[in-house]
C-alpha cells in the first residue's frame, strides 16, 4: 500500500507540473482541428517511456487461511512509433510499432517483455468521428504460467469528437498463435473493450483517461479450461512545446488480473501499478489536437501484453 501510495503521488506531481508548465504557454483558442492536406499526407511520431513499476502476484490454498505472495518492483522502459498517411480525402492508414519492458531484481533478476506491431485503417471526418478496423501481432512472456508466446489481436475502433474532447473506444479479441507446449497449455485468448477520453486544455496540452476490461481462458491440453478476468486504467497528461516538435507527459498505469478458482488454490490474482514519464518527437503535424483529429490519434492495447497477462506475470511468481 506505501509502495501503491508513493506511486500514485509521484504520478500527480509529474500531472502538476505538466499543467503548471501548459499554463505559462500561450493559452491559444480551442480550435477544431483542420482536414489533412496534401503536405500533411504523412504525420506521426516516436516515443519514450519509462519509470517505476510494483508487480503483486498472490495465490491462496483451498485448506488454510493463508496466501503466498510474491511482490517485486522494477523499472520499465518502452516506446512506440506511429505514423498516419491518408489515402483518400476520408480515409486513413496507421501502421504502429510499440515495445515495452520491465527489469525486476527483488528476488533474483529475471524480466518481462512484449512487443507489437500492425496497423489500423479508417474511415474518418476529422471535424466529426472515426470509425475503422485494426490488427496486429507480436511476442509477450516472461515470468507468465508460459514462455514468450507469438500472439495476434484484432478488433474495431471508434472516435467521436466534440469541441475540447475525444471519445476513444476500442473492442477485440488477443489470442496466442499455435499450440503453447509449456505446462500442457493448449491456447490463452480474451475478448476485450477499452474506452479513452481526451480533454485539450488548449490545443497543446491534454488530459487523458483509459479504461480496459478483458475476459479470457488459458485452454489446457485435455483439461477444462481456466478463465480470468483483468481491468486496466491509467491518467496521462501530455505538454508540447509550442515552439519546438517535442512534447512531454506524465501517467499513471494500474491492472489487475483475477482467475476463477481452480484444483487446491483459490483467489489468484497479480496487481501491478506503475508511474512512466515520457518524450516524444512529432513529425508534420502542429499541435496535439491536430494530431489528435487528423493525424496518428490510435494506439494498441492487448490483454495478453499487459503487465498483469498470463503470458507475462504468474500469481505464484513463475513458480
Amino acid at each position: 500500500m506505501t509502495m501503491t501510495l508513493r506511486y500514485s503521488f509521484a504520478g500527480a506531481v509529474a500531472l502538476t507540473v505538466l499543467a503548471t508548465a501548459a499554463g505559462a504557454a500561450d493559452m491559444q483558442p480551442v480550435l477544431k482541428a483542420p482536414a489533412a492536406t496534401a503536405d500533411q499526407q504523412v504525420t506521426g511520431y516516436v516515443e519514450f517511456y519509462s519509470g517505476f513499476a510494483t508487480t503483486k502476484g498472490t495465490e491462496c490454498s483451498i485448506f488454510d487461511d493463508g496466501c503466498d505472495t510474491f511482490k517485486p518492483h522494477g523499472w520499465a522502459l518502452g516506446g512506440a512509433a506511429r505514423a498516419n498517411y491518408w489515402i483518400a480525402r476520408d480515409m486513413s492508414v496507421q501502421v504502429d510499432a510499440q515495445a515495452d519492458g520491465t527489469s525486476y531484481e527483488d528476488f533474483g533478476r529475471f524480466s518481462t517483455h512484449s512487443y507489437l506491431v500492425g496497423g489500423h485503417f479508417s474511415w474518418r471526418n476529422p471535424q466529426q468521428s472515426l470509425f475503422g478496423v485494426f490488427a496486429a501481432a507480436g511476442d509477450a512472456g516472461g515470468f507468465g504460467f508460459t514462455s514468450s508466446q507469438r500472439h495476434g489481436v484484432i478488433g474495431a475502433e471508434a472516435q467521436w469528437y466534440w469541441n475540447q474532447f475525444t471519445l476513444y473506444a476500442q473492442g477485440g479479441y488477443d489470442t496466442t498463435l499455435g499450440t503453447v507446449n509449456s505446462d500442457g497449455i493448449d491456447s490463452v485468448n480474451a475478448w476485450f473493450i477499452r474506452g479513452t477520453g481526451r480533454y485539450f486544455i488548449n490545443p497543446n496540452f491534454l488530459i487523458e483517461g483509459t479504461v480496459m476490461y478483458a475476459n479470457g481462458n488459458i485452454d489446457f491440453i485435455g483439461d477444462p479450461s481456466v478463465g480470468f478476468q483483468t481491468w486496466t486504467w491509467g491518467v496521462k497528461g501530455e505538454w508540447r512545446f509550442p515552439t519546438a516538435p517535442f512534447s512531454v507527459f506524465a501517467k499513471y498505469q494500474g491492472s489487475e488480473t483475477t482467475y476463477d478458482d481452480v484444483s487446491f488454490l483459490r483467489d489468484a490474482k497479480v496487481t501491478d501499478h506503475r508511474v512512466l514519464l515520457g518524450l516524444k518527437l512529432h513529425m508534420g503535424d502542429r499541435t496535439l489536437q491536430q494530431t489528435d483529429r487528423a493525424g496518428a490519434t490510435l494506439d494498441m492495447v492487448s490483454p495478453l501484453a499487459n503487465p498483469t497477462s498470463p503470458l507475462m506475470f504468474s500469481p505464484s511468481g513463475g513458480s
